[in-house]
């Protein structure tokens, strides 16, 4: 794998430096500090609660997203306890204090921002910073620590009425994974994407909807919008899906927030159907209450070349409103073996992958009523992949992303304002290995591609709590803007010569501009404790430009008549000088009448045609006689082949109005039924809108061109659910959580890959992006539920999903032939029909050590792709069915040091994933080590 070409020089000096920060964290951490307490109330400003009465967890829930603060507490404390809760303006300590009244139970407060409920015999709140205690982050920082769902999903997912899911840290730690998009591949809807072994990029894939942003990926709000055609199609060199280019290192992520609707809300701009939102840790993740340090090691080795990953992060404290977080990771893996069991096949091979992440963030919180923040990650990421016939391809991405967020919530009921800036710049060096074999020079050398995406923008909104006549009424309003700008280039000894060869390798990373902003409104109105209504409005508006060229092929043919002899001279007088001995035997048989060669006389005509030679008139060239009228030089014809190119300026805008409505009912504290309906818009990117030139070759690109017509896809979504979220079911500290939904998804002018007409171009059809024509349907059920007893706990999510295509394109079907009209080249991976993963294990030893294990079964990806079968062309599934079992298991010796092992497919299944182009891993084990200090 060959080094980076940007960014490597500067990688040492960063890793040096976030050493040296490591190493001074660790000199400053008191060898106790962990554990170390104040006993400060959460006193502060004055804010509005509104705490329904009901179990003291969902009230301490809600209090510490209404208070800002990070409250933590040992689960068998609260279990069975209830509340009167609480309303009105009050102090967070008054408030807390009326939540706990009667309870027993008292709070204690650790670090600015955190508090630790106690039980009534005085228990230690040490014991709130043991793996297993609930910790509710304030949903100001988007943050939640493990709570009682699946997979440790926190307890406001539940209370939230929308297809929302979140994967914590302890979820992401807890059972290790070769890439940062398998994370999302246990919550119902949600699949990997691309299932791609040496791949690091995130390109999910919600309730079937994927890449081109119809998924918003982002990190701390930052959009990771790159986008790379590289597989549209289906099979071996063709083009199928997973464009996205995100990149995120999942040492850094402290959870990851799940969306599967849109609404009038910030970060859905352009979305249509959802967002996945990754977010980093802060100085609060790494530093224990009442220290001023905190560092945080972690290492793991496997089996089946997954050589070694490790990071290294610290947190201090540099005085009581300023903290700086730095760390960098490290990943290296080979090219792993698939399973045995089984006979899948897959056209391309994982190589491997050996890349270095670093981050740096900075905070700031005046504990009043200021907060502000910078992030900055760099990734420098090599990796490599074969295709069948096993020639390798090499790309080495430097993304850097930076975010600054601000939040100001003074003392009023008028003002929480929040505001993000942001940047995320990518640029890709890939190194496509030489094509030729042996002395052949017919096909392309070595390769370079230059490919580069920048995304800025900012979001800014604010939230204002109004009491009315009807109850009380929350609005949030604002906007958000960002720009997209990509670039390309290509070369190789071979362009160097044909600079428009170079057409044949940029196709799918086009120059252009894309512009698009969105303002929005909403509100949510209580006018019971049982009725929760809410609805808003958002306004999309795109603007795509650039001046993309594409190519045709004309070939012309060009003739030259015969060249004729002309009466120059006489052959005698030309063979006196140039053929001598000729001229002497002719004049000998015309003198004498005999041949003196021969010595034979000859007939009268022969004498007399000989002597008729001497005055014959013609040409001559060089020494070759041609008599007048002859031909003297042959005609030719000659084919002349040229590349036309027609440029376009393209510069359109494209907007929609959106609303939205929620309505959501609690007839008991827990359950708490929903119904929803949301409109969503997406435009199209500008790989869709400026795709030009052709497949990877060595010459001029005239396959695709781009399609002026093409439109924005929209949405419309009917969702129903239901939130059930219980304790002590069966047993005093056990609970219940389960999140359930059904939907109906309906796109029209679903973008897919087709074939048009240009203007300019008549006689020949493109390739390129079209509309479907008629709607796509997307509708299906999801599950995810847990039932935890500490002791024990078992966990599932699954998904059922149909989708229904419309039967072409406006155009043509995609430009193929198949055996029964199905688009099959859609740019998304279709999921399959059915997703089950069950999840359960044991505790034991005071819940130090944990045994568990997961099922996953899939049915086959509804993604077509046509083969040749004898002389028919077959559509056929692109996966089969597969099951996969995992087994995982954690051992925590103290506070400081945690032990985590793994088996992964431990049946060696081989099967490739849903959504994927490459055979998963085998069998593989793995074990990992963590201090924290």
């Amino acid at each position: 794998m060959r080094s980076s070409r940007r960014g490597g020089e500067g990688r040492a000096a960063w890793v040096h430096a976030l050493a040296a920060a490591v190493a001074l964290s660790s000199s400053l951490a008191p060898s106790h500090g962990a554990l170390a307490q104040t006993s400060q109330a959460p006193a502060g400003k004055q804010r509005s609660f509104s705490v329904p009465a009901g179990s003291v967890s969902a009230a301490l829930v809600a209090f510490g997203k209404q208070a800002g603060v990070q409250v933590s507490y040992v689960p068998s404390v609260a279990a069975g306890l209830t509340t009167s809760g609480v309303n009105g303006t009050l102090s967070p300590d008054a408030a807390l204090s009326q939540i706990l009244a009667g309870t027993g139970l008292s709070f204690k407060m650790t670090g600015a921002k955190t508090v630790v409920i106690e039980g009534s015999a005085g228990g230690s709140s040490e014991a709130a910073t043991l793996p297993g205690a609930i910790a509710l982050d304030t949903i100001d920082v988007g943050g939640s620590a493990t709570g009682a769902g699946y997979q440790g999903t926190p307890d406001w997912v539940y209370e939230t009425p929308a297809s929302v899911s979140v994967v914590t840290r302890e979820a992401i730690q807890a059972r290790p994974t070769r890439d940062t998009r398998d994370l999302l591949a246990n919550a119902a809807g949600v699949y990997a994407g691309e299932g791609n072994g040496s791949f690091p990029t995130v390109s999910p894939n919600i309730r079937g909807l994927q890449d081109s942003g119809r998924v918003v990926v982002s990190l701390n709000g930052a959009r990771l919008n790159a986008q790379r055609g590289m597989s549209f199609g289906a099979g071996s060199g063709s083009y199928q899906s997973n464009s996205g280019q995100a990149f995120v290192d999942s040492a850094f992520i402290r959870e990851v927030d799940i969306s599967k609707a849109t609404g009038a809300k910030a970060g859905d701009a352009a979305s249509l159907g959802g967002s996945v939102a990754f977010r980093t840790i802060g100085a609060d993740d790494l530093i224990a209450p009442g220290a001023t340090t905190g560092v945080e090691i972690n290492m793991l080795r496997g089996t089946n070349e997954y050589d070694f990953q490790g990071s290294a992060l610290a947190a201090v404290r540099i005085s009581e409103s300023l903290a700086l977080t730095g760390g960098f990771s490290k990943l290296k893996v080979g090219e792993y073996e698939p399973g045995k069991e089984g006979d899948a096949y897959a056209f391309n091979n994982s190589l491997g992958r050996d890349t270095w992440s670093s981050l740096l963030q900075l905070e700031f919180d005046n504990r009043e009523d200021f907060k502000a923040s910078i992030m900055w990650m760099r990734q420098d990421l090599g990796f490599s992949y074969a295709n069948y016939n096993d020639v390798g391809n090499h790309q080495d991405v430097l993304t850097d992303t930076v975010t600054a967020m601000f939040d100001w919530d003074p003392s009023s009921e008028l003002i929480k304002a929040k505001a993000t800036l942001w940047l995320n710049d990518t640029r890709t060096d890939e190194l496509r290995d030489s094509r030729r074999s042996g002395g052949a020079t017919s096909q392309p050398p070595d390769t370079f591609l230059d490919l580069d995406h920048r995304s800025f923008g900012g979001t800014l909104e604010n939230t204002s709590r109004i009491e009315t006549a009807l109850g009380g009424l929350t609005l949030n309003y604002g906007a958000e803007a960002f720009r997209d700008k990509a670039n390309s280039s290509a070369t190789s000894e071979t362009i160097a010569e044909n600079p428009l060869w170079e057409t044949s390798y940029t196709a799918f990373n086009p120059p252009g501009q894309r512009d698009v902003a969105s303002g929005f409104f909403n509100g949510e109105l209580k006018p019971a404790s049982w009725i929760t209504l809410s609805g808003g409005v958002r306004y999309d508006w795109s603007r795509l430009k650039g001046t993309p060229s594409y190519y045709d092929t004309r070939t012309t043919s060009t003739s030259t008549p015969d060249i004729l002899a002309q009466a120059v001279t006489t052959w005698g007088a030309w063979a006196q000088v140039n053929n001598v001995d000729l001229y002497n035997l002719r004049r000998a048989i015309c003198d004498t009448g005999i041949n003196p060669r021969s010595g034979r006389a000859v007939t009268a005509s022969q004498r007399a045609s000989t002597c008729a030679t001497f005055s014959a008139v013609g040409e001559a060239v060089g020494l070759i006689w041609y008599n007048a009228g002859s031909v003297k030089v042959a005609g030719t014809t000659t084919n002349v082949t040229t590349y036309p190119e027609y440029e376009l300026d393209i510069d359109r805008t494209d907007g929609a109005w959106l609303p939205s409505a929620i309505i959501e009912l609690k007839p008991v504290d827990w359950f708490r039924p929903y119904a929803s309906y949301s409109q969503s818009f997406r435009p199209p990117t500008i790989l869709e809108s400026f795709l030009m030139g052709g497949t990877p070759g060595d010459a001029v690109g005239t396959a695709f061109a781009p399609n002026v017509s093409l439109r924005p896809e929209t949405g419309e979504t009917f969702e129903i659910g239901a939130n059930i979220s219980r304790n002590g079911v069966i047993r005093d500290d056990d609970t219940l959580r389960v999140k359930a939904a059904a939907f109906h998804r309906e796109i029209d002018d679903y973008i897919v890959m087709g074939t048009i007409y240009t203007d300019d171009v008549s006689t020949r059809t493109y390739s390129s992006f079209v509309n479907m024509d008629g709607p796509t349907t997307m509708r299906g059920i999801e599950l995810e539920g847990n039932y935890d007893m500490r002791v024990a706990y078992v966990g599932a999510a699954a998904t059922w999903l149909d989708t229904e295509w419309a039967k072409k394109t406006e155009l043509f079907s995609n430009g193929t032939t198949t055996t029964n009209g199905d688009v099959f080249a859609v740019a998304g991976n279709v999921p399959p029909e059915f997703k089950l993963t069950v999840d359960a294990g044991l505790r034991f030893f005071d819940e130090r050590l944990t045994l568990g294990g997961r099922y996953t079964y899939t049915t086959p990806t509804q993604t077509r792709q046509v083969v040749t079968i004898g002389s028919d062309l077959v559509v056929v599934d692109s996966t089969d069915p597969y099951s996969v079992w995992d087994l995982y298991g954690s051992y925590r010796f103290d506070e400081h040091t945690t032990l985590r092992v793994s088996v992964d497919n431990i049946t060696d299944q081989r099967y490739v994933p849903a959504g994927g182009l490459f055979l998963a891993p085998g069998r593989t084990a793995t074990a990992s080590f963590q201090l924290k200090f």
